[in-house]
């Protein structure tokens, strides 16, 4: 089955289809023609409708009902399934036109097809006017067999005369019509399996899916479906079924052969309980999907009953019946998932039983609608109908009002009986209802109804629930689940997890898959604590990361199981799938482990040791060693615990990176205090740009009222902290007493031992134990409180670890975006030339590199010897787990090094690393020796004294003299004087940027090597050096300061004209100075580069005359471009002498320059501009 095809068919047939329904809707209201006045009860039913919904919900009701029916009607005719024994929609072999429209052209229609033949024939034989015959006659064919198929697919065929009549779309036999997308769009072959009606509803959804999370806001109830909808891939469909219907079977028949058909049937230990659900007949059983959706599930539930049923000995022309009546039920509350879910079902009754259609069944598929009845008007109606309604059942009511948000998480309060009971005596009274009341007591037996098929327990719930965080959700169903599901509130699939166990009798089997994090989560202790005591976990499979093939990445992390409905003392079974890279990989070793258990993979565990673990963790796989230490040692939590922190509220606000403001304002006294922010992959030391606005103790941010001061008494306190998010391992660095810390940035206060804590949490023995307590993406302080704590070689790790910060903070502070950068490294090593500086680099940082790693393995394996974990754990780091000269060096090549390591064979220690070059990557290296010289030629930094030099709002060349303590002639470089560069395809100005940054390279490695060293960097950065400022340089610095530059390119729109600034040196007239100095000179330059090439083509030879052609028409372009430019932007921004205030940030200031700066996207392009303009704390009249 091609799905590509099919999600393109699904998502052009519903644009097509909501365009024309959307069209037809609009004829249909503005029209009065005699046609329409013939439909006087369809206009009347459409303009009910209307009254109750919004015209786009009824266009999109209306053009998802067609697409179903026509979706219907194509898989019957592939398979011949079609009741009238002729197909609808799809023309006989060898002919274009649908078969039931060419055998009414030759006189032959069905007998029981309802239609007015003469009508058609007429029409056919050109005996009515009309403007298109042969469409008219297939209209009135296809609404015809549509009425005909009410009678056994009444779910999907209303009776039509209702108003989707009325916006069926008016092409239905051109080549451009929506029936030959369907046929084009559903092949024969892909409609040889009944899935294909679930790949086609989820992708027909998948626009609506993508524009419901494109708004970021509260899922509307109405967009659940599409907000939710996933595809269950066929193998876990039949996991779960198997090991939870077929295993209630083989409970009650252990001798049946029903294993030789569930290849995914686990042999686990509930099938050797001596009490369990009894069952006499397979007739006995109910089935429950809740979110039914397609019927995926349901339908592999026929099949496996289908078996149950052979081999019990049952006629198999009954057995389709009586699965569709008596075992199988499936609720939803999106009516086009359980239009589907019923023809499904049918569709498969009717692949075993050929007249299956004949017997008028209907699926138990339940699709909720809400109750629009008062609470003043049910009791006024139970009073009229003499009917006493409880409390609970009144409750009920209530809840029915939001049937289609809260769907199968209602629970009846009220029990069975008097909901049969009250449901009974409103059928009573119904025929005695007035006409005000007949319409109420309807909606209420419907409620009813529904409120019953709730109340009743049943033997197995198999289910994909709705993942949906708390967050998304709408505010009805937050307040419902926070309510009702207290443990589970956190995501819809938990909360689905204890209504799904509510609905099963007791010993009854639950199958389901959903995301991982309930099991390791904070949020979810308690639920887990409660399921650890109520129920038996049977199988379970962890699958990890890309179990669904249409979702890569690791943030969808699934698992799959199947629970008993009893407390079982036994081994449960668990397998872990996690290190699989994709959902075929992952089936594949299920299949395996079926059949030969593997002890890597396959865990037999009692459950009740999850309580041993922090906060009762799923963690299945946990060694019999690491339970005794965590029953052995003090948790972290009881001699330190984590903290969060500050959470501001309005991060764009408050928060900046240290380089965008000025410098002088950093500090306690002034405007700024630094930040922890954490993120990123790094350990030991780092990350550390941001700055928080603190001024009078942060009074502005506690002004807004929106900001959490969380355990504000630990701000500025030396620390150990780390990001939110881990990916992988855990990566904690040292701050100094500096810092207030984030809420995203938890953080570690301790008084004594804090270098020994940092090693053990960046040990790999941390890594283990998170690992089991929580191993999705969130390192929660929750989990890090939870680490097992046994202090011992305290003064040896604690000099590892220092030698360690050293060399990470050296690290660090190469790089420009460090707080406490001062100089490049190439010239800080230096050397005869930049080859040999170069080299010197490498050799130094490679020293660095390996001591480090060697430090961490070391720190490791006595940390590992502490806790006695050498079996689970090894001490050995992957090269490229190293975080130091992460951008310097080739991981992906770094870590083709790890097997060139010579180890011990017993220690594992590396015996040396005198055979491994390090990757290191010499065009980042270059780009940064470029980006320094470059921050020389503005001042921010000196080859004359290391460190920040013009980093303050407005200082001048006078200011630099002053910092450096020299005079111009003493200076080895001396920076641009007007702080302006041009970036052009030529030295058209003496301070163009490539000369500068010549005569920058002769100062640093002499003009002697001058040829040599700039051959060096062109070999390195892969091309010549004008091309790179021209070309690369402003992107490498827009990536290198985190899309916040300091250095400001203007440039007009097609790039002929690029100049730059340092936003710090900035002033009123340097608008005025680069119109006047730099932009009009150009052009004055240009013009006379044109004159004088004009003289060319009047004396030069042929080729000099081509040539000056050319050029002269490539300058024309240039000038009309610079024209425009100096007209429409630089000469109004100019004359206006805009201020900037660097306290504004970045953000704000380079959007107060419209396009006379160059665009970047996520800082000035359209999207973010208008996030800026809605900014309340800035003037937005200054943003262009």
């Amino acid at each position: 089955m091609n799905t590509s095809i099919l999600k393109r068919f699904a998502q052009e047939a519903r644009r097509k289809l909501l365009e024309q329904v959307g069209a037809k809707l609009n004829f249909v209201l503005t029209t009065d023609s005699a046609e329409l006045r013939e439909k006087t009860e369809q206009l009347k039913q459409l303009r009910q409708e209307l009254s109750r919904t919004t015209k786009e919900q009824l266009i999109e009701k209306v053009a998802y009902t067609w697409f179903n029916r026509l979706m219907a009607l194509r898989f019957m005719d592939s398979n011949d399934y079609q009741p009238l024994g002729i197909r609808i929609i799809t023309p006989k072999y060898g002919y274009t036109t649908p078969e039931i429209l060419d055998e009414a052209k030759r006189g032959n229609l069905p007998e029981e097809l309802k239609v007015n033949r003469q009508r058609i024939y007429d029409l056919l034989d050109n005996k009515i006017p009309s403007t298109n015959p042969q469409n008219e006659a297939y209209k009135e064919l296809l609404i015809a067999t549509c009425n005909h198929l009410h009678t056994t697919f009444p779910f999907l065929f209303e009776k039509i005369n209702d108003y989707t009549e009325l916006l069926l779309p008016d092409d239905l036999t051109s080549d451009f019509s929506i029936l030959k997308d369907v046929r084009n769009g559903m092949p024969l072959e892909d409609c040889q399996n009944v899935e294909i009606i679930g790949w086609l509803y989820q992708f027909y959804i998948s626009e609506k899916k993508d524009e419901v999370f494109a708004s970021k806001s509260k899922v509307k109830k109405e967009d659940i479906p599409a907000a939710t909808q996933l595809f269950t891939p066929r193998w876990i469909v039949e996991y779960m079924v198997q090991n939870t219907l077929g295993k209630l079977w083989l409970q009650n028949r252990p001798k049946s052969r029903l294993r030789e058909h569930m290849q995914y049937f686990f042999e686990s230990a509930s099938l050797e309980a001596k009490d369990y659900l009894k069952i006499n007949s397979p007739e006995e059983i109910k089935f429950l999907d809740p979110a039914s959706g397609s019927g995926h599930i349901l339908v592999y539930a026929f099949e496996l009953l289908i078996k149950i049923y052979e081999e019990e000995g049952y006629n198999i022309s009954e057995i389709p019946q009586l699965i569709i009546e008596n075992n199988l039920y499936g609720f939803e509350i999106d009516e086009r998932a359980a239009q589907l879910s019923g023809l499904a079902l049918m569709i498969k009754a009717r692949e075993y039983h050929r007249r299956v259609f004949h017997k008028g069944l209907k699926p138990n598929i339940l699709c909720f609608h809400d109750l629009h009845v008062s609470k003043v008007e049910i009791k006024d109606l139970s009073k009229s109908a003499q009917i006493q309604v409880s409390d609970e059942l009144m409750h009920d009511f209530l809840l029915m009002q939001q049937a289609s948000n809260f769907g199968s998480l209602i629970l009846p309060h009220a029990h069975t009986n008097e909901i049969e009971h009250v449901l009974n005596k409103f059928y009573q009274f119904l025929p005695n209802a007035d006409v005000f009341q007949r319409s109420n007591v309807e909606a209420l037996i419907g409620s009813l109804n529904q409120l019953h098929w709730l109340g009743q327990k049943l033997h197995c719930v198999v289910t994909n629930p709705p993942y949906m965080g708390g967050g998304n959700i709408n505010e009805d169903l937050a307040e419902f689940v926070t309510c009702n599901y207290p443990h589970s509130k956190a995501d819809l699939m938990a909360c689905f997890i204890e209504s799904g166990l509510a609905m099963l009798k007791t010993k009854g089997f639950m199958g389901m898959i959903n995301q991982h994090s309930w099991m390791f989560i904070g949020s979810y202790e308690l639920l887990r604590r409660k399921l650890i005591k109520s129920i038996f976990w049977d199988t379970l499979l962890h699958l990890g990361a890309r179990t669904f093939p249409e979702i890569g990445g690791e943030v969808v992390q699934n698992v799959t199981f199947t629970v008993w409905k009893e407390t079982y003392n036994s081994l449960g079974t668990f397998i872990r799938l996690v290190d699989f890279n994709d959902s075929y990989e992952k089936e594949r070793k299920t299949l395996e482990l079926v059949k030969i258990p593997d002890s890597r993979y396959l865990f037999k565990i009692n459950q009740q040791n999850f309580d041993k673990i922090p906060t009762s963790t799923i963690g299945y796989w946990i060694s019999n060693k690491s339970l005794e230490c965590f029953s052995q040692f003090n948790s972290l939590s009881n001699i330190a615990a984590p903290s969060a922190g500050l959470q501001t509220g309005n991060n764009i606000r408050f928060l900046r990176f240290f380089f965008e403001v000025n410098y002088k304002k950093i500090s306690s006294t002034q405007r700024y205090v630094r930040y922890n922010k954490a993120g990123g992959n790094r350990k030991w030391y780092g990350l550390d740009e941001y700055i928080i606005i603190w001024e009078n103790n942060a009074e502005e941010l506690k002004q807004t009222g929106r900001a959490v001061f969380r355990n504000s008494d630990k701000y500025f306190k030396e620390s150990i902290s780390w990001g939110l998010i881990a990916t992988g391992q855990l990566n904690t660095r040292y701050y100094t007493n500096a810092f207030v810390f984030d809420n995203g940035a938890p953080s570690l206060i301790i008084q004594n031992n804090l270098k020994y804590f940092l090693g053990l949490l960046n040990s790999k023995v941390t890594t283990y134990f998170l690992a089991l307590i929580n191993p999705t993406l969130n390192a929660q302080v929750g989990n890090i409180s939870g680490i097992p704590v046994s202090i011992m070689h305290e003064s040896e790790i604690d000099n590892l670890v220092d030698e360690i910060i050293e060399i990470s903070k050296c690290d660090w502070n190469t790089h420009e975006t460090s707080f406490s950068f001062s100089i490049n490294e190439l010239i800080r090593i230096n050397g005869f030339d930049l080859l040999i500086a170069f080299e010197n680099y490498q050799q130094y940082w490679k020293n660095k590199f390996f001591q480090l790693h060697k430090n961490e393995e070391e720190i490791n394996n006595l940390i590992i010897g502490i806790y006695g974990l050498n079996e689970e754990l090894t001490p050995t780091i992957p090269l490229e787990e190293i975080t130091i000269q992460q951008d310097e060096l080739d991981r992906p090549a770094l870590a083709k090094l790890n097997k060139k390591l010579f180890r011990d064979s017993k220690t594992l220690q590396v015996e040396n690393y005198n055979e491994i070059t390090l990757p290191f990557v010499s065009s980042e290296i270059m780009a940064q020796f470029i980006s320094y010289s470059v921050g020389c030629m503005f001042g921010r930094y000196s080859l004359d004294k290391k460190g920040l030099i013009l980093a303050n709002q407005g200082e001048t060349l006078a200011d630099y003299l002053h910092k450096i303590e020299k005079t111009k002639n003493e200076c080895n470089f001396l920076p641009d004087e007007d702080n302006i560069i041009p970036i052009l395809d030529g030295d058209w100005f003496e301070d163009d940027i490539v000369g500068r940054f010549y005569h920058f390279l002769k100062v640093t490695y002499g003009e002697k090597n001058f040829n040599k060293n700039l051959s060096f960097i062109v070999e390195q950065i892969g091309k010549e050096i004008r091309k790179y400022f021209l070309k690369d340089f402003y992107h490498d610095h827009i990536k290198r300061y985190k899309k916040r530059p300091i250095y400001w390119m203007f440039s007009s729109p097609k790039g002929s004209f690029n100049v730059l600034i340092y936003m710090h040196r900035y002033t009123p007239d340097t608008g005025s100075n680069i119109l006047n100095k730099y932009l009009k000179e150009f052009i004055g330059k240009l013009n006379t580069r044109k004159e004088h090439l004009v003289r060319v083509m009047e004396t030069g030879s042929a080729s000099d005359k081509s040539k000056a052609i050319k050029e002269s028409d490539n300058i024309q372009k240039m000038l009309v471009e610079l024209h425009e430019y100096e007209r429409d932007i630089l000469y109004p921004l100019a004359t206006e002498r805009m201020e900037i205030d660097l306290d504004d940030g970045v953000l704000v200031n380079y959007n107060k320059f419209g396009k006379a700066v160059k665009e970047v996207n996520g800082l000035n392009d359209p999207a973010t501009k208008k996030k800026v303009k809605q900014f309340d704390w800035i003037d937005t009249s200054q943003i262009r």
